[in-house]
């Protein structure tokens, strides 16, 4: 099977699962919409804070790994999707690739907050579309 002919992956294919992507999908933006009402938290976070249990270029080394591995699964929810599901992937990523601008200043780290702010946005709309869907293109598998 070539490239060109792979099909795309469904991955909300039930009820069930579309309902829990809406369930995290409404709690990422609630955590999202709450971030800038706390404009004194601005300060550019890591992936993972492990300045105090490791060497600084070891920590470094393990974020730029796990950022590497977040973007590469970003990439491959997106491109193996179609359709509103993926839009619901675009919205759910939309500042991991940004991630990195927050070690430029304070501005940046809120425009991310505020560009992931709007992406959960979309994520949920696609997520409630897709629940809301007529239930013989959903559970037809099963």
């Amino acid at each position: 099977m070539s490239l060109a002919q792979s099909h795309p992956t469904l991955l909300l294919t039930t009820r069930t699962r579309t309902a829990v992507a809406v369930a995290v999908t409404a709690f990422l933006f609630a955590q999202a919409i709450r971030g800038p009402l706390h404009p004194a938290r601005t300060e550019f976070e890591r992936l993972l804070p492990l300045d105090g249990l490791l060497p600084g270029w070891v920590a470094m080394a393990i974020n730029i790994a796990f950022y590497a591995y977040w973007c590469g699964l970003a990439l491959w929810c997106i491109y193996k999707t179609e359709g509103r599901e993926r839009l619901f992937m675009a919205g759910l990523f939309a500042k991991i690739p940004l991630f990195p601008l927050g070690l430029l200043g304070s501005y940046w780290v809120a425009t991310i907050r505020h560009i992931g702010m709007l992406g959960y946005a979309v994520a949920l709309l696609a997520a409630l579309s897709l629940l809301l869907r007529p239930s013989n293109a959903l559970d037809s598998g099963s």
